[in-house]
């Protein structure tokens, strides 16, 4: 029986910038989330077992792709 590893991958558009900010992991989660009055992205990915989080200020975000 073989195992299979699928991966996500959250490309986020920040402006100014051309290039995006490219995120992978088992699994993703793109979260609305504010702290005193300022609106967020969190953006947490999941990677064997392991999670990390970042969080993106909403306003200097284009667009988000999520490629599954």
């Amino acid at each position: 029986m073989q195992s299979i590893n699928i991966t996500m991958e959250v490309q986020v558009f920040l402006k100014g910038n051309k290039q995006a900010v490219i995120y992978s992991g088992d699994r993703i989660d793109v979260l609305d989330f504010e702290m005193k009055g300022v609106k967020y992205k969190q953006i947490r990915y999941f990677r064997k077992g392991m999670s990390k989080s970042q969080l993106v200020e909403a306003e200097s975000i284009n667009k988000i792709v999520k490629i599954e």
